[in-house]
């Protein structure tokens, strides 16, 4: 196994290292390693850069099993706030490894964490959900107050926009005409693509 060793050396730097590849490769077969190596590196307080790359990677690799603990995870403190972006990724990607279930994004709405918000519509658009018209309504209407700071980071109607060319237009056309009126270039760029019934050229994740 090519990343075993590296995802028990201790490292930060190389678990990092090993976890991106894993993501980016989708290698399978780690899920006991990553979640082990996750167990220990949470612990550390600047390793923040490790703990988001064992996040993603379990979420892409369906690792169900360690679904219990980015639950548990995700209800803590952290100083470094991207980890529950990358959380609330990874529990929505296991969360909808058979089947459809959005529970987990509305809970997040109704917490009002704008970072676990976008991980969980990140997820949405990595797997390409297509909710039914109730869910889109309530989607779109959970996620329009958060725009603070777009372009600086990534919002929740970003990562939606992104999604929308394959959602029925007559459920996602006002809402695309309101992102693009974003200050932010790329989503005007985004929307007018999903608008046209394109994917965006962008890539968010």
């Amino acid at each position: 196994m090519e990343y075993a060793k590296d995802l028990e050396s201790g490292s930060s730097p190389k678990i990092a290292k090993a976890a991106q590849n894993i993501s980016k490769k989708k290698v399978d077969g780690y899920h006991y390693q990553l979640l082990n190596a996750l167990n220990k590196e949470i612990k550390k307080s600047k390793a923040w850069k490790s703990q988001s790359q064992l996040i993603k990677a379990i979420g892409i690799t369906n690792c169900t099993e360690a679904l219990p603990r980015l639950k548990e995870l995700i209800t803590k403190e952290y100083e470094h706030t991207i980890l529950y972006k990358e959380l609330a990724f990874s529990i929505l990607m296991l969360e909808n490894a058979t089947t459809p279930n959005l529970d987990f994004l509305f809970s997040s709405i109704q917490k009002g964490n704008d970072l676990q918000i976008s991980g969980a519509c990140s997820a949405i658009l990595y797997k390409k959900i297509i909710p039914d018209n109730n869910d889109i309504k309530k989607i779109i209407s959970g996620i329009t107050p958060y725009i603070e700071d777009e372009g600086k980071k990534i919002t929740p109607r970003c990562y939606i926009a992104a999604i929308a060319y394959l959602w029925p237009k007559e459920e996602t056309e006002s809402f695309l005409e309101a992102c693009k009126k974003s200050d932010w270039a790329g989503l005007v760029e985004i929307a007018e693509h999903s608008l046209q019934g394109k994917e965006p050229k962008i890539q968010l994740i």
